[in-house]
């Protein structure tokens, strides 16, 4: 056997007795872990009573593609930035403090939001702004891809299921329709534009090449007029859920439990550490040694004489004190 073989084995080894020492001390202290784990399960127990549920809402959207759907020709349609860029807007501006700033001017929006906290006994947020409202958006409004697809889920958590998919609601439109009014401003600024540059143009060629920009413009204003998504699209609309999404029963009562436990044991073995020191400090009692003899018949077993014991004479001391004995 090879010695990187033997030293494998001999570790193995250490650590099946460094386990079966460790499952001897928590059965040692078995008492104590199962009182941690009582009180981490009571604790749970009144942080689950505390707890307010929130009902999960959540819609799954897509990138909306209004110009291949208005355009018949294979040049448009093989054109998929225009949706691609008007989507990743759509993503970057839900978040942002404009969107925030327009949902505060809904009372219904601010009476919601105030009824929004973790427990009982916490105190909601009243004084509401739209930075306040822009990072509660980005803190507590989750989106999660579908796969590898385009698809984008939206999901927001809230005491109240009908608010969550209402404020879902309210946050798609004012998104989209903010995205839609600021393109519409611009197509407006830049046919205006292009109509006062073909009055002053007198170059035919500059001419049909403005009037194609005219036209391309024209287009796009009329996609921005109409009152449909232009950047991220409905698929699956918003809905709430049927149970409480959060707190959660199980993790919640299993992680105090197994942390009560923990608790436990760890202080079990600081008390016995204790114990084992106060015994180390107590003097001890001195152990009595005892004597070995060696007989002389022959046996070389040796054997313990307790001190109690006499002193034994052989047969040969015996014998040399018995002509003494007769001569007196």
């Amino acid at each position: 056997m090879s010695r990187n073989s033997i030293e494998h084995e001999i570790e193995t080894v250490e650590s099946e007795q460094t386990l079966g020492a460790l499952m001897r001390e928590i059965w040692a202290g078995r008492a104590w872990v199962l009182a941690g784990a009582l009180i981490g399960l009571v604790v749970a127990f009144v942080l689950m009573q505390a707890a307010v549920p929130h009902y999960a809402a959540q819609m799954v959207l897509a990138p909306a593609s209004p110009m291949n759907m208005a355009s018949g020709s294979d040049e448009d349609a093989a054109r998929p930035s225009a949706e691609t860029m008007s989507y990743e807007r759509f993503e970057a501006s839900f978040k942002g403090v404009a969107v925030a700033g327009l949902l505060l001017r809904d009372p219904e929006i601010t009476a919601g939001l105030a009824r929004d906290k973790a427990f009982v006994f916490s105190k909601s947020e009243d004084a509401w702004s739209a930075e306040k409202l822009a990072e509660y958006i980005a803190r507590r409004v989750e989106v999660d891809p579908v796969g590898e697809s385009s698809l984008r889920i939206l999901r927001y958590l809230h005491p109240d299921g009908e608010f969550a998919v209402m404020f879902l609601q309210r946050l798609h439109n004012v998104s989209d329709g903010l995205i839609r009014h600021g393109l519409r401003r611009e197509v407006n600024e830049r046919i205006a534009y292009l109509n006062k540059a073909i009055v002053e143009n007198h170059n035919p060629e500059h001419r049909r090449a403005l009037t194609d920009l005219l036209m391309e413009q024209e287009r796009l204003r009329m996609l921005v007029s109409i009152d449909q998504p232009y950047a991220a699209a409905l698929v699956v609309p918003a809905a709430a859920s049927v149970k409480a999404h959060w707190p959660d029963g199980f993790l919640v009562y299993a992680g105090f439990g197994f942390a009560g436990a923990l608790l436990g044991f760890v202080m079990f073995s600081s008390w016995r550490a204790g114990q084992m020191d106060v015994l180390a400090v107590l003097p001890q009692r001195k152990v009595r040694q005892q004597e070995w003899f060696f007989p002389e018949s022959g046996n070389n077993n040796e054997k313990p004489r307790p001190l109690t014991e006499k002193k034994r004479y052989s047969a040969k001391t015996d014998d040399e004190d018995a002509p003494s004995e007769a001569a007196e």
